[in-house]
């Protein structure tokens, strides 16, 4: 019961699944993941895909890992097994604690053999849930990152969409002030077009790009010269992979579950329109001095995490009887 457990990841959250399974395989283990219906269409013939693989992957799986609270139903039901459960976000955050889906989610969170969540902001929420919820950082792969190659222009990234839950009015105006603190400065302020607030950051004159495939979202995001992370206090999986390009990274208000050495351009949210412009004087040096791809791999790489996350799967296994 360590090495060869055979896990199979339920359904995927922002490359979370996929990344401990590809890093599993890697090592020789028998894991695999199933994405949800949703991912294919949400058609009838989707869902029947999804039992179907569900029905052929159960003989040869001791322990579901399901991806997000709300899913487990399918760790408990025709094809039940001992399940771990990651909480990614919206989930504890918010809907555990809302009236149409606090049930739901208790049941997933009370019948889980073990539950990790994946941002230390949602540390006191978790535990409330399940008092042995324990931090699982989010995995980043590396060696699955494009090289850091700025453009010719300076270029500032954006990397979250723009919406309530990257900080909302905050994240709208900390646009507001990176674009004028660099006024006058021949300088490309780039973002995604995704979100509800994303015409506004328009308006103010962020450059946004279309929605894209993950891979060539990953090359427009290595031209950056510096990225803006989001304003909710946390480093999502987007401004991990920017800092595991070794791209400058701007943290605003950073929580206090992340340590002091998070290796980002660490300021007070009405300050991060300075530390932009400041860190686009010589961003490379600023790279070599935060060494972020160092850190990104001691603490986020998934060869790192595998023992935790193992150590889990145990705990299940064992509970499980």
């Amino acid at each position: 019961m360590n090495k060869e457990i055979r896990v199979t990841q339920l359904f995927d959250c922002a490359d979370v699944g996929k990344t401990f399974v590809t890093e599993g395989q890697r090592q020789g283990k028998p894991w695999k993941i199933i994405q949800g219906p949703w991912t294919r269409g949400g058609t009838k013939a989707a869902y029947y895909r999804f039992l179907l693989e569900q029905a052929s992957a159960y003989p040869r799986t001791q322990l579901w890992h399901v991806n997000m609270g709300g899913r487990a139903k399918w760790a408990r039901g025709r094809f039940a097994r001992p399940y771990a459960l990651t909480l990614h976000g919206t989930d504890i955050r918010e809907n555990y604690w809302q009236e149409q889906h606090h049930a739901v989610i208790k049941a997933d969170v009370d019948g889980a053999g073990h539950v990790w969540y994946a941002t230390p902001d949602n540390r006191e929420k978790a535990e409330r849930a399940r008092a042995d919820a324990e931090y699982m950082p989010i995995p980043v792969d590396i060696a699955e990152l494009p090289t850091w190659a700025p453009a010719e222009r300076p270029r500032v990234f954006f990397p979250s969409r723009w919406d309530a839950s990257k900080g909302g009015d905050a994240w709208v105006q900390t646009a507001a002030d990176v674009v004028a603190a660099l006024a006058g400065m021949e300088v490309d302020i780039v973002g995604l077009d995704w979100g509800d607030r994303a015409p506004e950051v328009a308006a103010m004159g962020v450059q946004l790009l279309p929605k894209m495939p993950k891979a060539e979202y990953l090359r427009e995001m290595s031209h950056a010269h510096v990225a803006v992370g989001q304003i909710a206090g946390i480093l999502a999986t987007s401004e991990l992979e920017a800092m595991g390009m070794g791209i400058p990274t701007i943290f605003a208000d950073q929580h206090a579950g992340y340590s002091a050495d998070v290796a980002t351009v660490s300021v007070a949210r009405t300050d991060v329109g300075d530390a932009v412009r400041e860190s686009l004087s010589d961003p490379p040096a600023l790279s070599r001095r935060l060494d972020s791809v160092t850190y990104i791999r001691d603490n986020h790489g998934p060869a790192a995490l595998l023992p935790r996350l193992e150590a889990g799967y145990r705990k299940v296994l064992e509970a499980a009887g």
